[in-house]
């Protein structure tokens, strides 16, 4: 996934949502930081690459973990440690 990828994955969301708060865009841009370091992280620490469908799949943990205060069952590895990022980066959580 390179950075284009994301960032058009990203729009999507705002086009789908409409209008966004300062805050909510704050949180996106964060979003976006830290998947692009964790991206590049994968990559330089395991020759791994982070594909679109896995932040999808990543958002979709996320925002079930923020309702239900806990992980998603059966989450791949990768993923589960991108929601983990995301929660203590953005929410200040540790699951």
């Amino acid at each position: 996934m390179n950075q284009q990828d994301l960032r058009k994955y990203f729009g999507e969301m705002l086009k789908k949502e409409g209008y966004l708060s300062s805050d909510s865009l704050a949180v996106l841009g964060k979003l976006i930081r830290l998947t692009l370091e964790y991206r590049d992280r994968l990559v330089e620490e395991k020759n791994e690459i982070l594909t679109v469908e896995e932040t999808r799949k990543g958002l979709d943990a996320y925002m079930a973990t923020l309702k239900e205060n806990r992980l998603p069952e059966g989450l791949d590895e990768k993923i589960g440690k991108l929601v983990k990022l995301w929660l203590k980066e953005i929410n200040g959580k540790a699951l």
